[in-house]
């Protein structure tokens, strides 16, 4: 076999180590394409490694799409805070009848992805790692090159960040689809006092529109404000808009139309019966993460 039918060979990877390396990656970025590029780049550098300095060749592609992962994390810092609006990152989402997608992580929300956004890149390295795919911090220490210690204090400092601001726990699964069905209908019909009732008082809305459609550039806190903006939509367009319930991110969600064309994909957290946050993508660069064309099952 030539030289170059290894390399071949070692480019091909079974699908559920794609799926791991390409889940991990989508927890460090938040986005599908720069995930994908970082998988196909760590599987470039280990067709070009000797194999006989490689031990073992998941922990090598785990650490190399980590450390690749850091430096396409400290590069985005910049384009993010110049990014028009919150950043949301590129939602995984099907219809209710499709097959549920392959690098979707139920723990691996819009909502957590949103406030990791808001750590230091180590930090939310460590973070997923640990908190997301159960790695010892032994391992995390070798995957990063730092103690032990050092990733505990990474971790300390992550959790610190993060219960500043709240993230609901999954709610049953019945409970979810009841009051996203009750919520869109309170849509369709523009009942406020019902959208209040399924609303948290303190609940929030979260939009990325990316500065290429309208959406709201900063988040709207309150069960009022929420609904008055929803309202508002609907004041001024009608009813143009079709609503079909999905599965975004392993957790309940929404997808919205016009005119037959997908204009947005939220991500909705319930706690205590009722809708405490809604993180709706707007940005089309970021919609391509599932959705097979179907007919929608509600109007608004």
């Amino acid at each position: 076999m030539s030289h170059s039918d290894v390399q071949d060979q070692r480019l091909v990877l079974s699908p559920a180590e794609r799926r791991r390396l390409l889940s991990l990656a989508y927890g460090y970025l938040g986005t599908l394409a720069d995930s994908e590029d970082i998988v196909q780049e760590a599987l470039l550098r280990l067709a070009e490694t000797d194999p006989a300095g490689i031990e073992n060749a998941e922990a090598w592609l785990t650490t190399v799409v980590t450390r690749l992962a850091i430096d396409k994390l400290r590069s985005a810092q910049h384009r993010r805070e110049i990014y028009t609006g919150e950043w949301l990152p590129e939602p995984l989402f099907h219809a209710p009848d499709a097959e549920q997608q392959a690098i979707t992580h139920s723990r691996l929300s819009v909502g957590l992805l949103y406030l990791l956004e808001k750590l230091e890149p180590e930090q939310r390295i460590v973070f997923v790692l640990r908190e997301v795919f159960d790695y010892p911090y032994g391992t995390i220490a070798g995957i990063l090159g730092k103690s032990e210690a050092a990733c505990r204090q990474l971790m300390v400092r992550a959790r610190t960040a993060l219960a500043r601001s709240r993230h609901a726990p999954p709610a049953p699964q019945a409970i979810e689809s009841s009051l996203i069905s009750r919520f869109m209908e309170a849509l369709s019909q523009g009942d406020e006092a019902a959208l209040l009732s399924i609303l948290a008082d303190d609940a929030v809305l979260v939009g990325d529109g990316g500065g290429k459609v309208p959406s709201v550039l900063n988040p709207l806190h309150g069960a009022d404000h929420v609904s008055r903006f929803f309202l508002g939509l609907l004041r001024k367009f009608g009813n143009v808009f079709e609503t079909q319930p999905a599965t975004v991110n392993g957790r309940p969600g929404m997808l919205t139309f016009r005119e037959g064309h997908l204009i947005s994909v939220a991500s909705i957290d319930v706690e205590n019966g009722r809708i405490t946050a809604i993180y709706a993508v707007n940005n089309p660069d970021k919609l391509r993460g599932g959705w097979a064309e179907q007919t929608s099952a509600a109007t608004l």
